[in-house]
């Protein structure tokens, strides 16, 4: 498996190949544990004595609501790259009215639509805010609110806006991934399983929203409901790299190595070059006992990366229960020299 990251204590002397042996042993009982509690998908540095990290998770903001909602109201609005309503033709000034008493919610949503089409979101919100104080019932203005809170910054509002807009129409599945990706930008685990499984069973082919609640349900070491997600995902996008190397990573740490190979091996079907696949079916192939293969794989890795100091020490120990003595041996010793060449 790959490792994470640990603390090393240079100071500590390997001098013999048998007590590296030991504490290589007792690396691979301990390494077989699935970690997944600690932000479970978050991609860390890869280091020499944890077991295999889980991909990041995806964030995806869409903000078609938005668009749609500028498209409807401004037949000259279209949206730009990034998925925000901008203005095609040069927009006039609101126009104030005679009396500010006889502005309806309508016209104050629509001067907040202009001032939003040029970039005047303080100006924006107050429109809004007072198109949402004469209708509380106005779902768009509240959208605009939302989409203008999490272009600024403002999660906190962004939330509440969006939470609104759930309350007022359910099954709008666009404002529960937006709510999502918010709770989970702010490490709010349980908010964010409970409004993606709400998103997916509005809107069940997304393959992204699969994989970031597979992450999370990891973050809380729910494995059943990760495997499920993983697969569930793999059946929307059977080509989802990270959902694999997610799913290869809970059977490593079940023990259910011939499910790992096969995981793995279609990773370096998709990705020949991917390291940390090549490193976890090693792992795998080491733990069931197939040692020619894991020195096939071994020296694979190494090719593409031969300063990788884990894999010189899989391979030492994979040579080691071959009885090949002196290659471990050679083995070790360059795993020696990478992990103490400070």
């Amino acid at each position: 498996m790959r490792y994470k990251k640990r603390n090393m204590n240079n100071s500590t002397r390997i001098d013999a190949m048998n007590s590296l042996k030991s504490i290589y042993r007792g690396l691979i009982l301990s390494t077989c544990v699935f970690l997944v509690a600690c932000y479970g998908c978050n991609k860390e540095e890869k280091q020499a004595e944890e077991s295999a990290e889980f991909k990041e998770i995806v964030s995806d903001t869409s903000q078609k609501a938005a668009s749609s909602t500028t498209e409807e109201t401004s037949p000259e609005a279209k949206q730009d790259v990034s998925g925000q309503p901008t203005q095609v033709n040069k927009t006039p000034q609101p126009t104030q009215p005679a009396a500010i008493n006889q502005m309806t919610e309508q016209g104050y949503y629509n001067e907040g639509l202009e001032y939003f089409n040029q970039g005047r979101f303080e100006e924006a919100i107050e429109s809004f805010n007072m198109a949402t104080d004469m209708d509380d019932t106005m779902v768009e203005a509240y959208k605009m609110k939302a989409f203008i809170y999490n272009k600024l910054g403002i999660t906190g509002e962004a939330i509440n806006s969006f939470k609104k807009v759930i309350e007022l129409n359910p099954n709008d599945p666009e404002m529960y991934l937006n709510l999502g990706n918010l709770y989970m930008k702010r490490r709010m685990t349980d908010d964010a399983i409970s409004v993606f499984e709400r998103y997916l069973s509005l809107s069940p082919n997304n393959a992204k929203v699969y994989y970031n609640l597979g992450c999370l349900y990891g973050e809380k070491n729910l494995t059943d409901q990760a495997t499920s997600a993983y697969q569930q995902t793999l059946k929307v996008d059977p080509n989802y790299i990270d959902a694999y190397y997610n799913l290869g990573v809970i059977y490593i740490g079940k023990g259910m190595f011939d499910e790992t190979i096969d995981i793995y091996k279609r990773v370096l079907s998709l990705d020949p070059e991917n390291l940390d696949a090549c490193y976890n079916l090693a792992f795998a192939y080491n733990q069931k006992g197939l040692y020619e293969d894991a020195v096939a794989i071994c020296e694979k890795l190494l090719e593409l990366d031969p300063g990788n100091a884990n894999a010189h020490f899989l391979l030492g120990d994979t040579y080691d229960k071959l009885g090949k003595s002196k290659e471990a041996k050679e083995e070790y010793d360059l795993y020696k020299k990478l992990i103490f060449i400070k």
